[in-house]
């Protein structure tokens, strides 16, 4: 009994399934999702991984280069090596995974701060902080992930919006890529290339900003901007300096005359002369080079090539070259080549006209100039100070003349004498000198010595001392009878005037009485009266001389000049 009731009092077990597991799972199940979710994020920031080759890689470090999308960090760089061929280095990138859809063939890659220029301060900031890769993203082409850097950093972004054009000029000069091209003052465009297309041709590509470019129209003026600029107006003097810019790289000023801003747009490439100052674009086209030869005979070694060739003010060609050569009985004189601008001689012909035609119409020109007396002349610009310059201008008094033809390369246009350079200046100088020279000098200056001497003398003579004391005297004795008799013309004047008065109404009352009818007369009556009449006017003078001359009381009458 007792064994049987012990069983019932025991606990039976009993099995219980459950769907969680337990709490001892729950740190390694932690564990297991934070571990996915941190491979899952990584994966998703892993980024795009792309291959730029470069020619030079100098100062690019993993981990420190960054790379730049309009100037936001978008990925850095992970890893840098040589490339295959050892030539080039390999710099692969790590970009931002939303750059993705921008790699493509036209994406493009540079490096800022390899090479620091003053005129581009992002490069000097990157070169103090470090080197830094920039990225323009592309649009329309293939996708890739090996690109190719560029050497230089792109004048003109890819994505920039404007029209690009042509200017032509016979020379660069101080222009160089990056150039601004400004409109009165207001950067508009820039030179993005510059190349030698033939002799004495250079051909410069540039990019203007929209919406500038619709502004770019035919008949445009292009010229080389001047880095010092001065302007005389009224009597003030000012002077103005470039941007560090334009001094270091140049610049081009452009300019749209008034009749010009009507027309269209002009087509994207269209070409344009680059002149070397407003003034020369102001004047329009030049023509193709037509030369000449010059013979000088003074000196002309400061005759340079590119020295202008002047008429009335003008500029209408250019110096080629000067040389030194000698006459075969060895007499040195100068050889000059010109180039004459044919449409400053208002030559007229279309562009494609053949280089024969050009020649025939310059020289028919020329020519003419010739007939009506113009020459040749070498001067100074400025004048005695400046460089050699040749001007073509009219001398009075010389006739007609023509182009010579004396076997040489080109015709020969007359020199005037002298040239009129500085061999005449010196010339005339020396006749001048000469003229001088011939007058007396030495005798002169000896009779103005012998004149100062008498001067000195007769000043310095007693007699003449006490003459002017004996005057000195006369005059004050003088003034003192002046003193005495001045209060005396007044009543005298005035007694003389009644006796004129009373002499006159006696002479009239003589000539009533002696007027009537059947009286007798005395034939001398008549002649007294006359003469009573003629004292009377004799006293009215007197008076009115002394009065007008009251000093004539002491002095007497002066005698009248004839």
């Amino acid at each position: 009994m007792t064994d049987d009731r012990q069983d019932e009092d025991f606990p039976e077990a009993r099995s219980i399934r459950s769907r969680w597991p337990g709490l001892v799972w729950a740190v390694p199940l932690a564990a297991l999702i934070i571990v996915a979710f941190l491979g899952i994020r990584a994966l998703t920031r892993h980024g795009v991984d792309v291959t730029v080759t470069f020619g030079n890689a100098e100062g690019v470090t993993p981990g420190n280069t960054k790379v730049l999308v309009s100037g936001v960090e978008a990925g850095e760089v992970s890893r840098v090596r040589v490339s295959p061929d050892t030539h080039h280095v390999e710099v692969t990138l790590r970009l931002d995974p939303r750059e993705k859809a921008a790699l493509n063939t036209n994406t493009k890659f540079w490096l800022i701060g390899e090479n620091p220029s003053i005129t581009d301060i992002q490069s000097i900031r990157a070169a103090v902080a470090g080197v830094i890769i920039a990225m323009v993203p592309g649009t329309g082409g293939t996708p890739t992930r090996h690109f190719t850097g560029l050497d230089q950093p792109p004048i003109i972004p890819p994505d920039a919006r404007g029209t690009a054009y042509y200017l032509t000029a016979a020379a660069v000069g101080s222009l160089q890529p990056g150039a601004a091209v400004s409109y009165h003052g207001l950067p508009i465009g820039k030179i993005v290339d510059t190349a030698l297309v033939g002799l004495d041709r250079f051909r410069m590509q540039m990019f203007i900003n929209a919406p500038y470019d619709r502004y770019v129209k035919p008949g445009a003026e292009f010229w080389t901007g001047s880095p010092l600029k001065l302007s005389l107006s009224g009597a003030s003097l000012s002077a103005g300096l470039a941007s560090p810019a334009s001094v270091l790289q140049g610049s081009v000023q452009f300019e749209l005359p008034h009749d010009a801003r009507a027309m269209p747009q002009a087509p994207a490439g269209t070409s344009f002369t680059l002149y070397d100052d407003q003034s020369s674009a102001e004047q329009g086209p030049t023509g193709p080079d037509i030369p000449y030869r010059l013979i000088l005979a003074g000196a002309a070694g400061d005759l340079s090539s590119n020295s202008t060739v002047s008429m009335l003010g003008y500029t209408i060609g250019r110096v080629r070259s000067a040389k030194l050569l000698f006459a075969p009985g060895g007499k040195p004189y100068t050889e000059a080549v010109l180039a004459i601008f044919p449409r400053k001689l208002d030559i007229d012909l279309p562009k494609d006209a053949p280089a024969a035609t050009w020649r025939e119409a310059t020289d028919r020109a020329v020519s003419r100039l010739l007939a009506q007396g113009y020459r040749a002349h070498m001067v100074q610009s400025p004048p005695l100070v400046g460089a050699h310059v040749i001007q073509l201008a009219a001398d009075r008094g010389t006739g007609a003349a023509s182009l010579g033809h004396d076997g040489g390369a080109y015709p020969l246009i007359p020199v005037a004498e002298g040239g009129g350079g500085t061999d005449d200046l010196i010339a005339s100088a020396n006749q001048i000198m000469a003229k001088i020279n011939r007058i007396p000098l030495e005798q002169i200056g000896n009779n103005l010595n012998r004149l100062s001497g008498n001067l000195a003398r007769i000043s310095g003579s007693g007699q003449v001392r006490d003459s002017i004391a004996h005057l000195d005297g006369t005059l004050k004795q003088l003034d003192a009878i002046m003193g005495q008799v001045k209060p005396q013309i007044g009543p005298l004047m005035t007694k003389l005037n009644q006796t004129a008065d009373e002499l006159h109404g006696a002479a009239a009352a003589a000539r009533t009485v002696l007027s009537g009818e059947g009286a007798a007369q005395d034939r001398s009556l008549p002649d007294a009266i006359q003469q009573i009449d003629e004292m009377s006017r004799s006293i009215r003078s007197l008076t009115d001389y002394l009065g007008r001359h009251p000093e004539a009381l002491i002095r007497g009458k002066a005698k009248e000049k004839k």
